[in-house]
């Protein structure tokens, strides 16, 4: 039992990162593109700012590869729910600001090839915070002209989000709220779900932690989770498992820090 002022996360939300664990392993256990240089480029800019940046990607297989290259919008909430929209859709989006080369490319087995992109920021004082979007790199799949005898083919098109983010000046407004909060694992290992939402202007990477306090006073322990990052909009869900905690009533004080001076926190009681 958890007593606290925050909604509890809906049931879908709580089989989330399980369920895209479990696709990510399985994608990625058959996929022969790759990217090398990482899925998050970050810069620090100005408005009037232009930079440039690389994609370096590999066909791992053994045959011949193509690979479509696009930009899409990118937004995704605590519940599960994300889209890949069209560029410019979101009110932060940068994808407009994006020009890269090239749209397709072909690699042989074991081939490297780069995508080139160029970030040209508008020369308008009032850009201030976070924008980003995601170049798409998706592997080309090929028809498959084989005969079917009344059976059904599944085709598996493996891509990348690579996620392009531009942080404008340093004085964005940084606003970080707890809207969701569930006690989860009955019968085995308990684990505190928390749902947080950027209200704020700049891209946010908090680290949880909970401090955990017997009917005495005393800690029984300090709970961490690893950071994950969250834009302006949008929202995520961090689990903490409470490792070695026994049942009985607890108080809590439950902590996201952003950095240094953004840090977040709330108390709780908690009843495992």
């Amino acid at each position: 039992m958890l007593k606290s002022n925050l909604v509890q996360l809906p049931a879908f939300a709580r089989s989330f990162l399980f369920v895209n664990l479990l696709l990510f392993i399985a994608i990625f256990a058959n996929a022969n593109i790759l990217v090398l240089n990482g899925l998050t480029h970050e810069t620090l800019s100005q408005a009037g700012d232009k930079y440039r940046e690389r994609i370096e990607v590999q066909n791992n297989g053994t045959e011949k590869k193509e690979v479509k290259i696009y930009i899409r919008d990118y937004w995704f909430s605590y519940t599960g729910e994300s889209r890949h929209d069209e560029p410019g859709t979101q009110e932060r989006s940068n994808a407009k600001w994006i020009t890269y080369s090239p749209q397709l490319i072909t690699l042989g087995p074991n081939e490297k090839g780069f995508i080139d992109f160029e970030v040209t920021v508008p020369s308008d004082d009032s850009l201030q915070g976070t924008y980003w979007s995601v170049i798409m790199v998706e592997g080309v799949v090929p028809p498959d002209t084989t005969a079917s005898a009344g059976g059904v083919k599944i085709n598996t098109a493996i891509r990348y989000a690579i996620q392009v983010i531009t942080n404008i000046g340093e004085t964005a407004k940084r606003d970080l709220q707890f809207i969701g909060l569930e006690l989860a694992g009955d019968g085995g290992q308990k684990m505190l779900n928390v749902a947080m939402q950027n209200t704020g202007d700049y891209i946010l990477k908090p680290e949880m932690s909970l401090e955990i306090f017997d009917a005495e006073g005393n800690s029984a322990g300090v709970f961490k989770a690893d950071r994950r990052k969250t834009f302006p909009g949008t929202s995520i869900t961090s689990s903490i498992i409470l490792e070695g905690i026994k049942p009985g009533n607890y108080t809590a004080i439950l902590v996201a820090d952003c950095d240094e001076d953004h840090i977040y926190g709330t108390n709780l009681s908690l009843e495992i």
